[in-house]
């Protein structure tokens, strides 16, 4: 594990811890050569890096960085740049990714649930990003509080795509857009748990979390509902672009 710091890349200044998890660390950084705030993501693999499993899933997660690269929405984390760092740390892809400021919606949440429509705001546009990155082939596979931020200005960003399914990459099976969808479901249900009445949200929360997929409604649907249900704190014009590029997808 790297310290505050290091150099990734030539270019990259670790200069904190912002996030860990079994997945890998989470840095804020600071991008030397274009003089801004980068958040950089050091993943962790389990094994042997001798051990061919270790080097094949290595390569796995540097195609699904690479591939997440495509994924283009105001809702979804814009990564930057995907880097390779050899010996002594086994040619695993750090994962540059723009700095969001704010909280994550984990930490949000810690304080209590928030208002159904706040729920479906940040829930639309959460699904836009999903949409943008189902329409490149790509499966997030981890869509939950602590990987939404909430910037400034409103922003909602979804994160973490380094941990998303590409094209061609089989594993896990079932692992997708109906999965992503549901997960979408239980954070929207973890938003407003306990909060009465949160009644807008809890029909269509019940039927994203359905085990059978073919009961889930589809992506606009959802959009549709979420729309609905945010309108009442949707007013900004930047907000309005969100909620359109997230009914077209």
């Amino acid at each position: 594990m790297e310290s505050q710091g290091h150099l990734v890349g030539e270019r990259y200044r670790l200069l904190r811890r912002v996030a860990s998890g079994v997945s890998g660390t989470v840095w804020r950084a600071f991008d030397e050569r274009a003089a801004q705030d980068v958040a950089v993501k050091q993943p962790r693999l389990p094994g042997d890096p001798a051990d061919e499993t270790y080097r094949r899933a290595a390569h796995r997660l540097y195609r699904e960085a690479r591939a997440a690269t495509r994924v283009d929405h105001p809702a979804a984390v814009r990564i930057h740049n995907v880097v390779v760092e050899e010996a002594p740390l086994d040619g695993l892809p750090w994962i540059v990714m723009e700095w969001v400021p704010g909280e994550s919606l984990h930490e949000v949440l810690r304080r209590g649930p928030v208002p159904a429509p706040e729920a479906a705001r940040i829930g639309l546009a959460v699904l836009g990003a999903l949409r943008a990155a189902h329409a490149v082939g790509i499966v997030h596979r981890a869509v939950r509080p602590a990987k939404v931020l909430l910037g400034p200005h409103g922003r909602v960003v979804l994160t973490d795509f380094g941990t998303a399914r590409a094209p061609g990459d089989d594993s896990p099976r079932g692992a997708g857009p109906a999965a992503d969808l549901r997960s979408l479901g239980a954070l929207l249900h973890t938003a407003v748990e306990h909060r009465s009445p949160s009644g807008p949200l809890d029909p269509l929360i019940e039927r994203l979390r359905a085990e059978d997929a073919t009961r889930r409604p589809d992506a606009e649907e959802v959009a549709r509902h979420l729309e609905a249900v945010a309108g009442a704190v949707w007013s900004a014009p930047d907000r309005k672009e969100v909620i359109r590029s997230s009914a077209t997808g």
